[in-house]
Parts: C-alpha cells; sequence; structure tokens
C-alpha cells in the first residue's frame, strides 16, 4: 500500500462548512501559524487552505481531531492549482535556524510592507507561508496534545499568491486587533480555491442519517453547479466517517 494517496482531503468539523464548499467552492481564509525557527518562536497570519496526503484507511485518528466532514479531491486538481506540500522542519535543526537568520536579514530587517517588498523577498515570505514545525504541541477545542507530530498529516496547502489583492502574511499581535482581522478578513471574501465535480473523488459526512439530506444539497446545487448525472454520480460517491471508522 502507497504511503500517499491519489487524493487529497479537506476535513471540518462542520457539516453547514462542507455544504457551502460543494455550492460555491473553498473559500480562504486567514489562519493562525506558530512555528519554531532554531532558538526563537514565533506567530504568523497567512490567508491558506490545507489538506491531507493520507490514504482514506489510514485517516481515522484525522478524524477525530479535524472532524467528521469532508472532501477528497484529485492530486491532479491540486497540482493544477498550485498546491504544495509543506515542509516541516525540526525546530532545533540546521536548516531551521540557517532560515531563520535569511529571513531577518533579507525579509524582517527590511521593515517594509509587502507592497514595497522586492520579489526575492516576497519569495522568501513565500517559502515561510509552507513551513510547518515537524513536532510541536497542537490545540484544537481546548485540548492539547504534546509533542503531536505535524509530520503524519502529509499537510499540502494553497496560499494565494503575490499579486492577489489581499494580504500575505501578518503578524500574530497584528492580526489580533479587531479593526486589523476585519479589514484582513474581508479582503478574502470574494476570492476562491475553485473545482470541478470530476475532480471530487469522495465526499465524507458523519453517519447514514445525512446521506439523504447531502443529495438533497446536491440537487438544490444542481442548476449552479451540477448537472443531474453528476449529481446521481457524486451521490455513489459519499462515505460516512462512522463507515471509515469501523470498516478501514
Amino acid at each position: 500500500m502507497p504511503l500517499s494517496a491519489s487524493t487529497l482531503i479537506h476535513f471540518t468539523d462542520q457539516k453547514e462548512h462542507l455544504k457551502s464548499i460543494l455550492r460555491e467552492n473553498f473559500r480562504i481564509f486567514n489562519c493562525r501559524e506558530e512555528v519554531h525557527l532554531g532558538s526563537k518562536r514565533g506567530g504568523y497570519v497567512a490567508p491558506m487552505v490545507s489538506f491531507c496526503d493520507i490514504p482514506l484507511s489510514e485517516v481515522k485518528i484525522h478524524i477525530e481531531k479535524y472532524g467528521s466532514y469532508g472532501i477528497g479531491l484529485t492530486k491532479a486538481w491540486g497540482v493544477r492549482h498550485k498546491l504544495n506540500p509543506v515542509l516541516y522542519v525540526s525546530k532545533g535543526s540546521h536548516l531551521s535556524e540557517s532560515y531563520r537568520r535569511a529571513f531577518i536579514h533579507f525579509a524582517e530587517d527590511a521593515q517594509a510592507s509587502d507592497g514595497d517588498w522586492s520579489i526575492e523577498q516576497k519569495s522568501l515570505v513565500d517559502v515561510l507561508r509552507y513551513v510547518k514545525n515537524y513536532e510541536a504541541d497542537l490545540t484544537r477545542k481546548n485540548k492539547t496534545v504534546k509533542r503531536y507530530r505535524f509530520s503524519d498529516e502529509r499537510e499540502w496547502r494553497y496560499v494565494p499568491p503575490f499579486g492577489e489583492s489581499c494580504e500575505m502574511i501578518i503578524p500574530l499581535g497584528e492580526y489580533d486587533e479587531p479593526a486589523r482581522r476585519a479589514q484582513a478578513d474581508r479582503l478574502l471574501e470574494d476570492l476562491r480555491l475553485e473545482f470541478s465535480p470530476e475532480d471530487i473523488k469522495y465526499i465524507i459526512i458523519k453517519d447514514d442519517s445525512e446521506i439523504s439530506e447531502f443529495i438533497d444539497h446536491l440537487r438544490r446545487a444542481k442548476g449552479k453547479k451540477y448537472s443531474l448525472d453528476e449529481v446521481e454520480r457524486l451521490a455513489t460517491r459519499i462515505l460516512t466517517a462512522e463507515q471509515i471508522r469501523d470498516d478501514m
């Protein structure tokens, strides 16, 4: 069995979020990231959508942490839309320290707004948006898992390229100011990561009781996005988290 999948899966713990994705594609959201580089710990906010590259038979633990709803899209779709695997770094490694020095020298110390950065500085900042620690504490739903191995998720990430009309990276402290956050989030309202019905490999829902609800949702959306044939095909690709836990 291959270690990676031919499908990229986006999970959510909200039923309505999955319905929104099926209706109007992926919205891009500003997400918080904390990264240890060398001896320093820092944080930033960047617009992104995250996926995992894990075979369906291995996603049980992922479902428990990130939610019982999801959508799986072909990896070919991800490549076309320029998604990329996350660069996992060990916080004490030579590589993490080297990148920290380079970033401070060429980007942070320049004290420029991102509109004034050179192409080279933007490229260095762009790399940071794909960096994640190999292992660190994970806090979700007020629970903390110590020394969680993020690399097990085999994350792929979409971040908007420089040139889009949104902010590319924001210091954590800045984003915590309500007016600043509202301004940054507003710039993402119309930005979408799009897919077509033929890109969908499967739709994951919580349990059997929701199957009819989601088929009806696809039928109502078909005038805008799905043909009747596509609705019928997608109905056969619905899986439940319950089924994955019990049978895979």
